[in-house]
């Protein structure tokens, strides 16, 4: 399953010591395992798709008609109660259903044939408790059918086509030999209140009424074989602004017209930020290659652009390495990016081509060795080793340049890279606390780490959007006659949300942990409030599979195909 909430929670759980809560023997190979965005266990085998109790593994539902249905098949739309579940058939010529489950009874809401292809993609458009499923043919490249359906009912409300073909993307935990493509690779669609805005194959805005593409322009979006080197579109008043391939274009909301196109800024521009009518786009950074390795491409940076005109206003190009997303921190007027050794503030009103750096703080963090008391004051790129090497190989030592950051409810800044942590306080402009953690044993940690530092941010933004959909869907869903499934999510999300505000926040990282259940591979978790290592769980076992939640403090794992799913009460 491929939601953010599902990616982060594969790597994440709250962990303070094996405590065993319950054992379940499935009765095939366990194939994959999610935890929902409400706290539902599920899993899935070639017999079928299964919930456990998460706190007792008692069975709650299971769905024995929906066999060898892999993880890629399986889509949760955040925030809402309904998983989907493509069921197809055929390989060259690929017929499809679509089924809707209610993730609490496991009872199918509505099912649809509409759906023309595999699903690449799963829109959801809150405003209008609708979600558009892009499918698309075998290959990879084509066209793409669009259907929008009404969360509740299942209506479907339009079909539309993307006749301009997008290149898609090699799915992640896919079949060699009958190898699933996908859009995951391109940036998401934008919504307003009346279109959404593809950048799959150029651009492409379809009305949220009829299905009708209103105005495209198609070109090349996609830069060789790299992943998410584009940002989302962007909506203001009257223009939509795009990147691809380094390029940023604005177009005229209205008619498509294409007002201005900027610079090549090299291999892509995969974050954009509009502020005060100025455009701010992150340029470079670390990216994958589909099944392959994390790699770095310059030019590293930040550029402004004038949003109606297109004119430079400055540009940042003294990053070093690599550079994380940027945040914008409106109360100081300053944009925060960090580079390989630098924690670096820049001043959103620069103009005249000049940038200004408000700040610049180096990078350091306390390393702790085998628990022991002592410390050393590293920074992130003292012990790199040629960081960007160890992100381009494909084994050998992690990556050690911060990749990603998080803003919290507090207002700290949570800079983090594959094995590392920082807190920043912007109010103070300094480090609040640090941390390293040792990396496991295991061939795949940077890959697996580097994913998880990523999904981490994109979790954040996703989160919101799901969030601002719960408590505004509850009247649809009973005007569809679904006032018993929409009673029982609000139970559930209240409930969720009640825990969430009495949890400490937690960041997992996996490394190698010493308990009384053994020495080995497992995940350590920092308290983001002090920087403290507080909770472990060792997994005994050199390929575990295992996926969290860290609110309720469980953490569930299985041998890869293997049939024992374990579930340990962690907090």
């Amino acid at each position: 399953m491929k939601t953010a909430l599902a990616v982060v929670l594969a790597l994440c759980g709250s962990i303070a010591a094996n405590a065993q809560l319950w054992k379940h023997e499935a009765a095939d190979d366990v194939k994959w395992m999610h935890v929902s965005f409400a706290g539902n266990f599920l899993y899935g085998t070639d017999a079928g798709i299964y919930s456990l109790d998460p706190a007792t593994g008692n069975p709650v539902w299971k769905r024995d008609d929906l066999k060898k249905i892999p993880e890629t098949n399986v889509e949760e739309i955040e925030g809402t109660p309904v998983m989907l579940v493509s069921v197809t058939t055929g390989v060259v010529q690929v017929q499809a259903k679509v089924v809707a489950i209610d993730l609490l009874s496991g009872e199918t809401l509505w099912e649809t044939e509409k759906v023309k292809g595999q699903m690449a993609a799963v829109v959801p458009v809150y405003k209008k408790d609708m979600v558009v499923i892009v499918t698309a043919g075998a290959g990879g490249k084509g066209a793409l059918e669009l259907v929008a359906v009404n969360l509740a009912s299942g209506k479907v409300l339009w079909e539309s086509a993307i006749e301009d073909k997008a290149d898609l993307y090699m799915a992640e935990k896919t079949s060699k030999f009958f190898p699933k493509f996908d859009l995951h690779g391109h940036a998401p669609p934008a919504v307003d209140d009346d279109a959404i805005y593809f950048a799959y194959a150029g651009i492409h805005k379809v009305d949220l009424a009829t299905g009708k593409v209103v105005w495209k322009l198609a070109y090349d979006v996609t830069e060789k074989a790299f992943a998410r080197t584009n940002a989302q579109p962007i909506i203001s008043d009257s223009l939509v602004i795009t990147s691809a391939k380094g390029v940023l274009r604005a177009f005229d909301k209205q008619t498509g017209t294409l007002k201005w196109t900027s610079a090549d800024y090299g291999t892509g521009v995969p974050q954009m930020e509009l502020v005060d009518g100025v455009i701010y786009g992150r340029m470079g950074g670390v990216f994958q290659q589909p099944g392959g390795p994390f790699v770095s491409r310059k030019p590293i940076g930040v550029v402004a652009l004038d949003a109606t005109s297109g004119q430079l206003k400055w540009r940042f190009d003294g990053a070093q390495e690599s550079v994380t997303n940027m945040l914008v921190l409106p109360e100081s007027k300053t944009l925060l990016v960090a580079d390989a050794k630098n924690l670096i503030g820049l001043a959103l009103d620069a103009n005249g081509n000049k940038v200004k750096e408000a700040f610049k703080l180096p990078l350091e963090f306390k390393a702790k060795q085998s628990g022991a008391a002592k410390v050393a004051k590293i920074g992130f790129g003292a012990l790199r080793g040629g960081a960007i090497g160890a992100i381009r190989a494909s084994g050998g030592p992690p990556a050690e340049p911060p990749l990603a950051l998080v803003r919290r409810e507090n207002g700290t800044v949570v800079i983090r890279g594959t094995q590392n942590l920082l807190a920043f306080d912007p109010a103070g402009k300094e480090i609040a606390w640090a941390a390293r953690i040792d990396p496991p044993g295991l061939s795949t940690f940077n890959k697996i780490a580097t994913i998880a530092t990523y999904a981490m941010v994109y979790a954040s933004y996703t989160a919101q959007a799901a969030s601002t959909y719960y408590g505004t869907s509850e009247n649809d869903w009973a005007n569809a006659n679904r006032r018993q499934t929409a009673e029982a999510w609000d139970k559930a999300m209240s409930k969720r949300y009640h825990k969430t505000t009495n949890t400490a926040d937690y960041v997992y990282m996996l490394s190698d942990v010493k308990t009384d259940a053994g020495k080995g591979p497992g995940i350590v978790g920092i308290d983001l409030s002090s920087g403290e290592q507080e909770r472990m769980v060792y997994f005994g076992d050199r390929e575990p599979e295992y996926v969290a939640d860290d609110i309720d403090g469980l953490v569930f794992r299985t041998h890869k195909n293997g049939k024992t799913i374990i579930a340990d009460q962690v907090k």
